[in-house]
Order: structure tokens, then C-alpha cells, then sequence
């Protein structure tokens, strides 16, 4: 009878030489070997999502939630024309409407609409650059480069951290931003043009510049920087070329103008409209010497009334035989509006020679003869001129 072989061995342990033992060592080798890399791979996985996340943060922080970021909405509303937005942003505290420490008679044309979208576009090269960290790590300052006529200029803003947001992201906003206070004053402005309308054009919005109220003339607007603010005079007898004043947020600059703060720090900036005379003023001048001068030479008497010139004799004048006329053409010149401090409104002192025909009866031989006399005098005037009118008033006795 044949032996059969017991599966287990003298040692109680499974024959190793059995087909089917082999197979079972050799599926245990296999998950031993096989386990470690798995977990090996799932670990390396773990690592890298978390490297990815790290970036992803950091770029999210370098880009949404940026402090550049709160600088580039606030220039953005700016250009847009939305002047709440940039206000709320340049509260410090998100707060909505104008700036309350704003004076009552600052005119806040320039915070809205077309007039700040004119500021704004007169900034060329806009360029947003975060600087450096307060060592606290709590505010960072953002540098704001532009070009104006091809001028370099700067406006720098802090921002301020104020905490995160889902853990991760930090939350920033800007600290006040002052409101600058330029005031567009018309210079040397002749004292009569003082007690009138006299409207400039402000960044495309007609400004009255002179008020009834006011001791002094001018106005004042309120200015976010960075920001142009340009200005200019036209009216039929008075003007201003279009000046600029550059309002940066620690320093102003002009071009084309003269702009002055007596305290560079000071909120105060002054943009000067430089007037002067149109053209028409001179012919409305000369207009108005031919009428006068016109008025002396019909009148048909040996002193005419009102008049720098005249004749004695003692001898008889027929009334008829008299005739005044002037030498040439006389013409007025107008001064330029001077420096402030000289007198505003001034016309040069007119030499010229009036011309006089007329016959002479001797009253004691009753002979009768024509005399030609010719007188020359000096003629002064007082000019007034205002944005539409102009009176010439010649002084004499």
C-alpha cells in the first residue's frame, strides 16, 4: 500500500517543498516588499500638496491680497471718476461721503466725475511698487510713480495690516490719505474785475473764482492726490493761459504756474492764473480816445469843455472860422498787467498835438486874418477793465 506524505513536516511546520506552500511565502513576500514605496508615494503626494498650498497663499497674498492692491482700487476709482469709493478708501476706515474736515466754502468739484477723470489722465505712466515694511510689521508703504510734461513725480501711501482672513490671507487697508486744498487764485487782478463774475475753467468744470462774500479773490478745491489739477481764464477782455499744479501726497509741484505753500508739509496749495488784457482791450481803449478826442476837436469854441487843449487872444473870434483837429492819428498804449503791488490798471500817458484854424479880427484896426495854431499836450487816463467791460477816463482838469 502506498505511503501519502503529510502536508506538515516532523516540526509541525507546512512542507516548504509543496507547490502549494511555495505560492503562499512567495504573496507574503510580494505585500512585504510592495507596502513600503505606497506609503512612501502617498507621503511625497501629502508634502507637495502642501508646497503647492504654500505658494498658492503666498501668491494670493502677493497678488489679491497685496497692499499694492488696496492702492491700485483706490487709483482705479479715481480714473473711473468715482470719487466716493476713493474717499471710503482714503478714510482709513472705509467710511462713505466727503471728508469731513473739509471747509465750509471748499467746493468739492474736483472729487467727482469728469474734473478728477481730468486730473487723473494727466498722470502719464502709472506705476504701483510696494517699499518697505515698518519693523512691526504692521503698515508697509506703496510708492506711487507718474510722469507729467515728461516730469518724474511720486505720491507714497502707507497701508496698514490689519489681520487675515480665513487664516491665510492678510487683510490691509490704507491709512488716511489727506485731502489736499488747492486754491486757484486769479493775479494781479485790477479791482474793479474783483466785484464781478469772473468763472475759470477748473479740470473742464466753470468755476466762479470770485464771490461777493469773499475778502479776497480765489477758490478753493479739494484734491485727492495724486492728481493735476489745471486751470485757465478766457473772457472778452481778460485771460489766463491754462496753468498746472502737480498735487503729489507729500509735495506739490507746478508747471506752467507758479504753485506755493508757505509749509511744504501744509495741506494749503496755491495755483496762480497769471492774467492780462486781451487784445480787444487796446482797440476798445483807442475806440474810446477817437470819441473823446472826437467830442473836443466838434466843439467850435476856443477852450473846448472837458478837453486838453484850448487858445486865448484878445482879439474877436468868429465863432464859424473856428476848426479843431489832431496831428496824425493818436493811439493809446495799454501797460500789461503788472507785478502785484504796482497799480493793476494803467495806460502810458498819451503825447499827441491838436491842431487849431480860425480867424482873427483885430479889434483896434479891425483887420482880419487866419491863424493856424498848433498845441501839443499830454494826455492821462485811468483804465478800468473788468472781464467784459472796459472804461477809459481821460484826467483833465
Amino acid at each position: 500500500m502506498p505511503k501519502v506524505r503529510d502536508a506538515t513536516g516532523t516540526d509541525g511546520r507546512p512542507a516548504q517543498d509543496g507547490p502549494g506552500g511555495r505560492d503562499a511565502a512567495a504573496a507574503g513576500n510580494r505585500r512585504r516588499r510592495t507596502l513600503g514605496p505606497a506609503w512612501a508615494w502617498w507621503g511625497g503626494g501629502a508634502a507637495l500638496a502642501l508646497v503647492a498650498g504654500g505658494i498658492a497663499i503666498a501668491m494670493v497674498n502677493t497678488t489679491v491680497y497685496s497692499p499694492e492692491s488696496q492702492v491700485e482700487d483706490y487709483l482705479a476709482a479715481l480714473t473711473a471718476g468715482e470719487g466716493g469709493t476713493a474717499v471710503a478708501l482714503a478714510s482709513g476706515d472705509g467710511s462713505a461721503g466727503s471728508p469731513a474736515e473739509l471747509a465750509p466754502s471748499t467746493a468739492t468739484d474736483l472729487l467727482q466725475g469728469e474734473p478728477l477723470i481730468s486730473g487723473m489722465a494727466a498722470l502719464g505712466d502709472l506705476t504701483v511698487s510696494r517699499g518697505e515694511d515698518t519693523p512691526d510689521g504692521r503698515s508697509t508703504e506703496v510708492l506711487v510713480s507718474y510722469t507729467v510734461d515728461g516730469e518724474e513725480h511720486s505720491t507714497t501711501f502707507t497701508v496698514e495690516r490689519t489681520g487675515r482672513d480665513w487664516l491665510f490671507f492678510d487683510r490691509w487697508r490704507m491709512a488716511e490719505v489727506p485731502v489736499q486744498s488747492v486754491q486757484v487764485v486769479p493775479t494781479p487782478l485790477p479791482p474793479e474785475a474783483a466785484s464781478g463774475p469772473l468763472t475759470a475753467s477748473v479740470n473742464g468744470v466753470q468755476a466762479p473764482l470770485v464771490a461777493e462774500q469773499e475778502e479776497t479773490p480765489g477758490r478753493t478745491f479739494a484734491v485727492l492726490p495724486p492728481m493735476v489739477v489745471e486751470a485757465s481764464f478766457e473772457s472778452a477782455y481778460l485771460q489766463a493761459e491754462p496753468a498746472r499744479l502737480v498735487v503729489d501726497h507729500t509735495a506739490a509741484e507746478g508747471t506752467d504756474a507758479e504753485a506755493s505753500t508757505t509749509d511744504p508739509s501744509a495741506d494749503s496749495l496755491t495755483l496762480d492764473l497769471a492774467l492780462k488784457y486781451t487784445d480787444a482791450v487796446s482797440a476798445e481803449v483807442n475806440e474810446q480816445l477817437d470819441r473823446f478826442l472826437s467830442g473836443c476837436t466838434e466843439q467850435k469854441v476856443l477852450n473846448p469843455a472837458g478837453c486838453p487843449m484850448g487858445y486865448d487872444t484878445v482879439n474877436r473870434i468868429p465863432p464859424e472860422s473856428i476848426t479843431w483837429s489832431m496831428a496824425g492819428d493818436p493811439q493809446a498804449s495799454v501797460h500789461e498787467l503788472p507785478a502785484e503791488g504796482d497799480d493793476p490798471t494803467a495806460v502810458a500817458p498819451l503825447e499827441a498835438e491838436a491842431i487849431l484854424s480860425l480867424s482873427e479880427i483885430d479889434l483896434v484896426t479891425g483887420e482880419q486874418h487866419t491863424v493856424e495854431h498848433r498845441e501839443p499836450f499830454t494826455l492821462e487816463a485811468d483804465l478800468t477793465v473788468t472781464p467784459d467791460s472796459v472804461r477809459y477816463t481821460p484826467n483833465v482838469p
